[in-house]
C-alpha cells in the first residue's frame, strides 16, 4: 500500500490539510500523522491540535518531541501527549544548549526541533525516507513558500492543488466552535519566532511582553556563541524598546503588508518543515 505522512503544524491551514488528506488517501494508504511540539508554541495551538485530532483524526495524531543527544549525533524524538508536553520550551532549549540561539545566519531550528526529529520518528515506524509522500499545510496564495526540492523529497501541496487560499480556510474553519482561538495570527508557533516581522514582533511586546520570556532568559543563559535571535542582531530588549519609543500600526490579521515592518520569514499561524 501506498504511504503517506502528514506533517501536521497546529495551525488552520495544516488542520485543513490534515482533514483533505484522511478524506481522500484513507482508503489508498497507509498514512502517519505527527506533530512535533518544541515547547514555544501557545497554548490554544495546542489545545487546537488536541481537537483536530479527536474530531477528525480518530486519535491517530502522534505527538513527538526532538530529544536533542550528544555530539555527533542527530535528534531523534520521544513520544507525548496533550497533557504531557512541553509548554516551557523544555526542547528548544536543549537545542540552543547544543546549537546556539538561532537566528537569520543559523537558521536550523524548525530542520533540528521538526524535520529531523520526525524523518527519525518515521523511521522507528519502518518508514524509511523515498517510501512515502509527506502532505504540507501550505496553500495556494503561499506558493513561493513550496520546496525547490519537493519532488526530491516526495513532498505534496493538497492545499495548493484544491485551491484552498488564507480566507478560504479561514472561513471554512470559523463554522466550528473549537477553532483556534489565537488572538492573532501574530502569536503563531512558535510565540515569539525570530522570524515574524517586525510588525508582529512589536505588536506582541505590546500586548503581551510575556510571550518573550523564553527568548529573553535563552539570551542570559547562553550568550557564548555571540548570536542575536533577531533581524539586526536585535536582543529582545532592542524589541521591546522598539515597540514603546515608536508609534506603528499594530498588526492584526487583515492587514496587508504596508512597509518594511512587514518583512519576514513566512512565519504565520503556522511553522511548515516543507517551506524554502
Amino acid at each position: 500500500m501506498n504511504r503517506l505522512a502528514i506533517s501536521f503544524s497546529g495551525g488552520r491551514s495544516s488542520a485543513v490539510m490534515l482533514k483533505t488528506c484522511l478524506e481522500r488517501f484513507a482508503s489508498s494508504h497507509e498514512i502517519l500523522i505527527t506533530f512535533c511540539n518544541t515547547g514555544c508554541e501557545h497554548e490554544d495551538t495546542l489545545r487546537f491540535v488536541n481537537d483536530v485530532d479527536k474530531r477528525w483524526a480518530a486519535g491517530r495524531v502522534e505527538w513527538i518531541e526532538a530529544v536533542i543527544n550528544g555530539p555527533g549525533v542527530g535528534p531523534t524524538a520521544r513520544r507525548v501527549t496533550y497533557e504531557t508536553a512541553s509548554r516551557n520550551g523544555e526542547p528548544f532549549e536543549a537545542f540552543i544548549a547544543k546549537h546556539g540561539i538561532p537566528c537569520r545566519t543559523h537558521p536550523q531550528c524548525t530542520s533540528r526541533l521538526k524535520e529531523e526529529p520526525m524523518l527519525w520518528w518515521r523511521k522507528q515506524h519502518g518508514w524509511n525516507p523515498g517510501t512515502y509522500d509527506t502532505a504540507i499545510g501550505i496553500r495556494a496564495d503561499e506558493v513561493d513558500r513550496m520546496s525547490a526540492k519537493a519532488k526530491e523529497k516526495r513532498l505534496i501541496y493538497p492545499l495548493v492543488r484544491d485551491g484552498w487560499t488564507k480566507d478560504s480556510v479561514r472561513s471554512y474553519m470559523q463554522q466550528f466552535d473549537w477553532d483556534l482561538r489565537l488572538p492573532s495570527e501574530a502569536y503563531g508557533n512558535c510565540k515569539w519566532c525570530w522570524k515574524k516581522s517586525d510588525r508582529k514582533l512589536m505588536t506582541l511586546a505590546i500586548e503581551d511582553v510575556s510571550v518573550f520570556d523564553f527568548p529573553r532568559e535563552m539570551e542570559r543563559k547562553y550568550p557564548e556563541s555571540g548570536r542575536k535571535f533577531f533581524r539586526g542582531r536585535r536582543t529582545v530588549g532592542d524589541i521591546v524598546a522598539a515597540a514603546n519609543s515608536m508609534q506603528f500600526t499594530h498588526y492584526r490579521d487583515s492587514l496587508l503588508a504596508v512597509d518594511e515592518l512587514d518583512v519576514g520569514g513566512g512565519c504565520g499561524e503556522s511553522c511548515e518543515i516543507g517551506a524554502d
